[in-house]
C-alpha cells in the first residue's frame, strides 16, 4: 500500500521532471489522461513551473500581416504566425513552421507582447480602437471593453502609443494606451494627452493624468521593451534639432500606474531612433541613413542600470533598400526588404545576412511583419464570467470584431 507522502513524492517527480517538460499541446493532450492529471496541469502551480522551465525555451516567431492580391475573386486581408528554430546558422535559409493562419482579417492593426505566454491584440483606427487578450498555445482569446475618450468633432488622428505589463502585486494584467489628436484641417497638436489604463482584474478602463508634453513624439519600439513590470518608449521633441541628448526614454510602471522620464542616449535629433529588448535589457537603436541601401548603419546603445547608456557597436548589415524591424537574442537584426518584402536577418557577430526565406511574403502587400521572442505558456486569461461569450474567440476578433 502506497502512504500519502509516496504518493505526493511520485506526483511530484511526474510534474517536475516529466510533465514540466512537455510542450502545451501533448500537455492538453494529457489532461484528458484522469482527473488527477486534469487538476494538476490546470493548477497555477504547475503551470508557472511549467513555464519556467528551461526546457521549454523561448522561440523565436514572425508574425505577418498583409493582403494577398492573388486570391479569388477578391483580395484576402492575412494574418500568419511561423515558427523558427531556436539556432539560425547564418548562410542558412531556417525552416519555419506556421502555428497560426487566418484569412477575412477585418481591420488588424498591432499585437504587442508577449507576457506569460500571452498577446494584446488591435483591430481599427480613429476612435474605434478594439483590443482583445490572446493566448494562441490554449486557443484562448478575451475581447476587452472599448475605451472612449471624450474628443470634439474638429478632431483628427494623431499620435497613439501602447503598452502591456503585469502588476505582480496585485496579479494583474494591465494596459496602457495614450494618444493625442490634431485639430482638423490644421497640423496644430490639440494640448492633451488622452490616458486610459485597463485592468483584467476588474475589467474597466480608468483614466489618467501623463507627466510628460503632448508634444512629445513618442517612437514604437522594434520589440517587447518590457522589464520587471515596467514598459519603455523612446520620446523626442516634436521639433527634432541637431543637438546631442534629443531623446528621452519615457517609463510606465504598472504598479505604481505612474509615468517617469528618463536621460535617454546621446543620440542627435536628426537620428531617427528607437527602443529594443537586447536580450532581457533595454537599448536604443539609431540610424542618420536608415534604409540606405549597402551602406546604412544602426548604431546600438545600451542602458546600464538606471540612467547611462554605452555605445556597443554600430551594425552595417549591407543589404538592398530595407526596413528595420526588430532583433532577437544579443546580435541577431531583422530587416524587411522594401522592394520584396522579405525577411533578412543579419547575425552581427558573423558579420552576415541570411534570408529567413519567407519568399512568398512579396504577396502579401500593404501590411507589416514582426519579429518576435515567444514562449508558450497554460497561462489562463482572467475571465470575466464563468463562460465566455461567442466574441472571445481569434477569428471573430481578426474577422467581424
Amino acid at each position: 500500500m502506497t502512504s500519502n507522502t509516496e504518493s505526493y513524492s511520485r506526483d511530484d517527480i511526474i510534474a517536475d521532471h516529466i510533465l514540466t517538460r512537455l510542450s502545451v499541446k501533448s500537455l492538453l493532450r494529457y489532461k484528458r489522461v484522469c482527473k488527477s492529471w486534469r487538476d494538476l496541469i490546470k493548477s497555477s502551480s504547475f503551470i508557472r513551473k511549467h513555464f519556467d522551465n528551461e526546457s521549454t525555451g523561448t522561440r523565436k516567431i514572425v508574425v505577418k500581416f498583409g493582403v494577398d492580391y492573388e486570391t479569388s475573386p477578391l483580395p484576402t486581408r492575412q494574418v500568419h504566425l511561423y515558427l523558427l528554430p531556436d539556432n539560425i546558422i547564418s548562410g542558412c535559409v531556417p525552416t519555419h513552421q506556421r502555428i497560426y493562419y487566418c484569412d477575412g482579417v477585418n481591420d488588424f492593426r498591432n499585437m504587442v507582447g508577449p507576457i506569460n505566454g500571452i498577446f494584446l491584440l488591435e483591430n481599427g483606427h480613429f476612435l474605434d480602437v478594439r483590443f482583445a487578450w490572446w493566448n494562441p498555445a490554449i486557443k484562448q482569446c478575451r475581447v476587452i471593453p472599448n475605451i472612449e475618450f471624450d474628443v470634439e468633432e474638429n478632431f483628427e488622428d494623431c499620435c497613439r502609443s501602447l503598452g502591456i505589463g503585469f502588476d505582480k502585486t496585485n496579479q494583474d494584467y494591465k494596459i496602457i494606451y495614450f494618444r493625442t489628436f490634431n485639430i482638423k484641417f490644421t497640423s496644430v497638436v490639440y494640448p492633451k494627452i488622452f490616458t486610459a489604463l485597463y485592468s483584467t482584474k476588474n475589467d474597466s478602463w480608468k483614466f489618467l493624468e501623463p507627466n510628460f508634453s503632448h508634444e512629445s513624439q513618442i517612437s514604437s519600439s522594434q520589440n517587447f521593451t518590457y522589464q520587471n513590470g515596467v514598459y519603455y518608449w523612446l520620446a523626442s521633441s516634436n521639433v527634432r534639432c541637431d543637438k546631442e541628448n534629443a531623446y528621452s526614454v519615457l517609463a510606465f510602471d504598472f504598479e505604481t500606474e505612474l509615468f517617469e522620464i528618463m536621460p535617454g542616449p546621446p543620440i542627435p535629433g536628426e537620428y531617427w531612433a528607437t527602443l529594443v529588448l537586447r536580450g532581457k535589457s533595454i537599448a536604443a537603436m539609431a540610424s542618420k541613413d536608415m534604409s540606405k541601401a549597402m551602406t546604412a548603419e544602426y548604431d546600438i546603445w545600451q542602458r546600464i542600470g538606471e540612467n547611462n547608456w554605452i555605445k556597443v557597436y554600430t551594425v552595417n548589415p549591407q543589404i538592398p533598400f530595407h526596413m528595420p524591424n526588430g532583433m532577437w537574442e544579443y546580435d541577431k537584426y531583422v530587416y524587411e526588404l522594401t522592394q520584396n518584402y522579405r525577411l533578412m536577418c543579419y547575425d552581427q557577430n558573423a558579420k552576415q545576412a541570411t534570408s529567413l526565406g519567407f519568399d512568398f511574403f512579396i504577396r502579401l502587400l500593404s501590411g507589416f511583419a514582426w519579429p518576435l521572442d515567444y514562449k508558450e505558456s497554460l497561462f489562463p486569461i482572467p475571465l470575466r464570467t464563468e463562460n465566455p461569450t461567442e466574441k472571445d474567440t481569434d477569428e471573430y476578433f481578426f474577422r467581424k470584431y
